[in-house]
């Protein structure tokens, strides 16, 4: 019973810390992410991060996608020259 009672708190408190690592964004998304957000396919998505000029990086073999760069980006697909 004893067990039990130490079991359920230390779930109790790993499940807390995972709640606080995750109450804000992440700063970047994976390719498959962006598809998911973006609602298009995993191909579509990696043509993209592929365009020069979208917020993507390499970190080793993996591509990451900047949050803030990929909303900045989506601004100026809307109105790419805003002063004309």
């Amino acid at each position: 019973m004893f067990n039990k009672v130490q079991d359920d708190i230390h779930e109790e408190k790993n499940c807390e810390q995972n709640n606080n690592a995750r109450s804000f964004p992440r700063m970047t998304l994976t390719v498959d992410e962006l598809a998911d957000e973006l609602h298009i396919s995993r191909p579509t998505a990696y043509e993209l991060v592929k365009q020069e000029g979208f917020p993507a990086f390499h970190i080793g073999q993996r591509i990451l996608i900047s949050r803030n760069g990929l909303q900045r980006w989506i601004d100026q697909q809307w109105d790419p020259d805003p002063a004309a």
